[in-house]
């Protein structure tokens, strides 16, 4: 390993937010794929009392920048997990495995275990672990315990640090598959995974600048922002909005171009992907071409610690700022909005005179700004 650039890497981790663990959200169902393994020196599969260390360092496809990691793990007899350096948590039930949920850095990451087998002689030892991976354009991929790991006996100093050096470390020993090899088999308790409900229109209510925008507006822009803060500690990498507007939108997230929507009869759904913050700028260019006018929105924001859930759910209400006009670098985190007025809520979804519009299914590929509406830099947004 080239120490230098592991430590520069290191100096990247998020150890704020790795030490606020999450449970997981619905991505890695079991242990598929994943290998039980120890170090080599074992007698029939018994292996001595005391503890062993596995480190993994994993390299991104080239082109791609993790977010996070979605973990499963469980270890014979106990464990410390540590991501980048962060210990995450632990278990000492080889029959009930974890989950945990940690942002990862833009480049190599290093996953470590420190197991124990705590037997008072000799007997079987196993660490068991499948690492779903989650890029910023969507892409998730799964690593896995196997002997790809490296492992030694004992508990060498530093060794969860990302600038450890561990090339002289053995391949760590496949004792087989989960879940046919003996003695675990069928014996590990996997935690349910969680359902995010994801955005809900439903709950939004339609909102613009003036009273009685749902019978008639004025033709032209009006500008809406809304900031979400994450309490402290929490952060947040992914948000799904679902949005429509009367006559037409464009949407930002955090200074950058997501998408547009022309047609109030059907909402569109955009799930973009941005840097781990605790701080989340929602920006909308609304037009209205003639008659009413309207925006109506819902997002789920996922974090807690990064794409792990969510933790935050925003819709149109009276909360939002809004103001005439197009004002330059109102798209901008830290604008200052202090001037704008308060949304003025039109009405609930499915009042007249739009109805029960139609609701997203699948995620909307990104596109261009309305015509006058800011040009941006172009979000990370998953088709």
């Amino acid at each position: 390993m080239l120490n230098s650039i592991k430590v520069a890497l290191g100096l990247l981790a998020f150890a704020s937010s790795i030490t606020n663990v999450a449970a997981a959200a619905d991505v890695i169902a079991d242990f598929t794929g994943a290998k039980w393994i120890w170090t080599p020196a074992s007698n029939a599969g018994n292996y001595p009392v005391g503890n062993a260390t596995f480190r993994r360092d994993y390299y991104p496809p080239a082109g791609k920048t993790p977010l996070s990691a979605n973990i499963l793990i469980t270890t014979d007899n106990a464990y410390t997990l540590f991501v980048n350096g962060q210990k995450v948590g632990t278990g000492n039930d080889f029959n009930q495995a974890q989950r945990y949920c940690v942002p990862l850095v833009p480049s190599c990451n290093v996953f470590a275990i420190e197991g124990q087998n705590a037997a008072t002689v000799p007997n079987p030892a196993g660490a068991l672990a499948a690492i779903q991976v989650r890029y910023t354009d969507g892409f998730t991929e799964t690593i896995v315990t196997d002997s790809d790991w490296h492992g030694v006996t004992g508990v060498p100093a530093g060794f969860q640090q990302v600038a450890f050096d561990d090339s002289n470390w053995p391949a760590a020993f496949d004792q087989g598959p989960w879940p046919t090899t003996a003695p675990w088999s069928n014996t590990i308790a996997i935690p349910p995974t969680t359902s995010d409900p994801g955005p809900n229109l439903k709950a939004a209510t339609w909102i613009w600048s003036t009273q009685g925008a749902n019978a008639n507006a004025a033709i032209g822009f009006v500008s809406f922002r809304k900031v979400v803060t994450l309490p402290a500690g929490q952060f947040a990498d992914t948000i799904t909005m679902d949005i429509v507007a009367d006559n037409g939108y464009t949407l930002y997230i955090n200074g950058l171009e997501v998408g547009s929507g022309t047609n109030f009869n059907f909402a569109q759904r955009y799930q973009v992907n941005f840097t781990p913050s605790n701080v989340v700028t929602i920006a909308v260019v609304g037009a209205n071409t003639g008659g009413p006018a309207a925006l109506l929105a819902s997002g789920a924001i996922s974090g807690c610690t990064c794409g792990c859930g969510a933790n935050a759910f925003v819709s149109t209400d009276s909360t939002w700022k809004d103001i005439a006009g197009v004002p330059a670098g109102f798209i901008a985190p830290g604008f200052d909005d202090s001037a704008w007025s308060a949304a003025i809520v039109q009405g609930p979804y499915g009042m007249a005179p739009w109805g029960n519009v139609a609701l997203p299914t699948s995620n909307t590929a990104q596109n261009g700004p309305i015509d006058g509406a800011p040009s941006a830099p172009p979000a990370s947004v998953v088709a």
